[in-house]
């Protein structure tokens, strides 16, 4: 368990660690198993490293001028290092902690300023079959929790999947996220397949702006992401 990779946004100042604890979920092309590295550097030939813990990771990071810090990569809530690195930051840097989880555990300390979950699915034969885990309840009722606390900013985000988890899904999932506030941020990312033998596709464009319109029957604040999107900012690699 540990950091297994680091990349930092000049423009933004922002750091990104990616954890390496095996995921307390199994979806069906994981882009954290297929896609390892920082998306923007996505093209590049980089070898994935050995984990960091927490003391090795603070002296690389003090080499960067940065506010803002993402703890992402496969689920850094089931990964030890991930609460006594983001307290250390918090202290140490008074980083504003931003969390990517796909919500099945529940984050109590105080560490964390802004949670993107990562809703999968709401349909519970979907969500069984493609994380693996039963009780897609869980996830909304943590979502609701972390919506009821106080100083925490909440997002959302889920992945369209062409005949699986499709625009009839993503109306679910809006709708949903609307009964506890329809001004929460929602973003509809494309699906991206790991390869030739991959049983899904990639959502066209047009998919992927229908799904937006359904969402926007619920939502005031939905955005989408796919591959035709142009990157905003560049990364660098620090670990």
């Amino acid at each position: 368990m540990g950091v297994y990779h680091i990349t930092y946004a000049p423009e933004r100042g922002e750091i990104y660690l990616y954890f390496d604890a095996e995921c307390n979920f199994s979806c069906w092309g994981c882009i954290a198993r297929f896609h390892p590295i920082d998306c923007h550097l996505m093209g590049k030939q980089l070898p994935v490293r050995g984990s960091l813990s927490p003391e090795d990771v603070l002296p690389l990071l003090k080499l960067y001028p940065f506010k803002r810090v993402f703890f992402m990569g496969s689920e850094p809530t089931v990964d030890t290092s991930f609460v006594p690195l983001a307290l250390r930051l918090k202290k140490e840097f008074l980083s504003y902690n931003i969390l990517l989880t796909n919500g099945y555990e529940f984050v109590e300390t105080g560490i964390i300023d802004e949670v993107c979950v990562s809703i999968k699915a709401i349909t519970k034969v979907i969500f069984k079959d493609f994380t693996g885990r039963e009780y897609p309840e869980r996830v909304l009722s943590n979502f609701a929790k972390y919506y009821s606390t106080s100083h925490l900013k909440l997002r959302a985000e889920s992945v369209l999947i062409p005949g699986y988890i499709d625009q009839k899904e993503i109306a679910k999932i809006a709708k949903f996220i609307s009964s506890i506030d329809s001004k929460i941020p929602y973003r509809i990312d494309a699906y991206m397949p790991f390869g030739e033998k991959d049983k899904f596709r990639r959502p066209s464009i047009e998919e992927m702006q229908e799904a937006k319109r359904v969402a926007e029957k619920y939502l005031k604040n939905v955005s989408i992401l796919h591959y035709g999107c142009k990157i905003k900012y560049g990364v660098e690699r620090v670990y």
